[in-house]
């Protein structure tokens, strides 16, 4: 298993700001990749296995844990998640770790541009909060 830093504080800023939260809203910290992280996969399709296992719904966070310089976190176009087309992201991450809130419905493309065509990339399906609390 790849070791991997975790920045503390990143983390627990991440977690905290969390507990700011409506409680009309009670969204879920999804920790991308589980135990290894956002890494270059350790077999193949291992996010495309990871991601089945979760539910994502509006305004909860994807939090992508990874070695700054070592990896990235771009949002891409389905286009270029297929082709790993890291030139025009919809939005990148160099720094890590990243945390993306989830606050639009719909599927949405994000990559390593360092290492998407060794499988690391994952579709995140977005569905509506429709629970009442």
């Amino acid at each position: 298993m790849p070791y991997l830093k975790l920045n503390l504080v990143a983390v627990t800023t991440i977690v905290m700001a969390y507990m700011h939260v409506s409680t009309m809203v009670r969204p879920s910290l999804h920790f991308v990749g589980g135990i290894e992280g956002w890494v270059a996969p350790p077999e193949p399709n291992y996010y495309e296995k990871w991601v089945k296992e979760e539910k994502f719904l509006k305004y909860d966070t994807a939090i992508f844990i990874f070695d700054t310089g070592s990896h990235t976190l771009a949002e891409v176009t389905k286009e270029a998640y297929d082709t790993c087309n890291t030139t025009n992201p919809i939005y990148i991450d160099t720094r890590g770790p990243a945390a993306v809130e989830l606050d639009t419905v719909g599927v949405h493309y994000y990559i390593c541009t360092m290492h998407c065509k060794s499988g690391q990339k994952i579709i995140v399906d977005v569905k509506p909060r429709n629970d009442t609390f």
